[in-house]
């Protein structure tokens, strides 16, 4: 995970939607299908990026083109 300080999302500062901190760490994620985990296939879920909010851990995350 890498440290962000300000996080810049379609030109708007992110905030954190629990607590208001605009502090994050930023993580790869994918996208949580049950179907497709009961198959076996999540390694072909969409990927996209976390932002987990270092004051309360809520976790923020963004796809493109789902």
């Amino acid at each position: 995970m890498e440290e962000e300080r300000e996080v810049v999302i379609n030109n708007k500062q992110l905030r954190c939607l629990f607590c208001g901190s605009s502090e994050f760490k930023k993580m790869a994620t994918k996208l949580n299908e049950k179907w497709r985990a009961s198959f076996g296939g999540e390694m072909f879920s969409p990927e996209g990026i976390a932002y987990v909010c270092k004051s309360c851990g809520y976790k923020h995350e963004f796809y493109r083109n789902l």
